[in-house]
């Protein structure tokens, strides 16, 4: 029986919003989550029928960022933990990048980590999905600048700076168009940008939430 590899959908986020969506697209084939992939190389040998690893796993949260080395193994060392996975089995690799490659600094760790990892991944494989994925925000999100609206911790001269992102549900749905894509077409090698559909200032963020 085929085998699929999850990370970073039990708790994360965008892979919890994807999860159910995920579940009915590779039904009846065998499901496993991994929860660390820090340890991606544990009990790897029981992995010999992959037919897609869908990586959606890593530090989102802004104040993770300030544990430089904690963002760099968990970006780096999980991820080319798990594409060394899909290549020992030819398994279509699905890695959620950011829009941040752009304009990433030395000093951005998340961003420069994620951009090494996509260069990393076009030069070693070629049976990939990049997805760069925009800011996501929505009224359930616990993280990044929904917690500090939450918390009162950003300034008020802040509050009318301008943010572009794109809603859950418009990530969802654009999403599953790429799989779908993918899946019928069995296109590799795909580097996908989402459209950025919404754009307001802080104040109406926090307004809308």
């Amino acid at each position: 029986m085929s085998q699929i590899i999850l990370t970073g959908f039990e708790n994360g986020y965008l892979g919890g919003a994807l999860e159910g969506h995920i579940f009915s697209r590779e039904r009846g084939k065998s499901i496993y989550h991994y929860g660390n992939i820090l340890k991606a190389h544990e009990n790897s040998e029981y992995f010999n029928d992959i037919d897609t690893v869908y990586h959606f796993a890593g530090p989102s949260d802004t104040f993770d960022f300030l544990d430089q080395k904690r963002t760099a193994s968990t970006i780096i060392e999980g991820t080319t933990r798990l594409l060394k996975l899909a290549m020992r089995n030819n398994a279509r690799f699905i890695f959620t990048s950011t829009m941040g490659v752009y304009n990433a600094e030395m000093n951005d760790i998340y961003c420069t980590c994620k951009l090494a990892m996509e260069n990393y991944i076009r030069s070693v494989y070629n049976n990939y999905i990049i997805l760069r994925v925009p800011r996501v925000y929505s009224k359930c999100r616990q993280k990044g600048l929904m917690r500090k609206i939450r918390d009162n911790l950003i300034p008020e001269k802040d509050m009318k700076n301008q943010v572009e992102f794109i809603t859950l549900e418009d990530f969802v749905d654009q999403t599953l168009s790429v799989l779908d894509d993918v899946y019928y077409h069995r296109q590799v090698e795909l580097v996908h940008e989402y459209t950025i559909t919404q754009k307001k200032t802080i104040q109406e963020i926090k307004d809308i939430i």
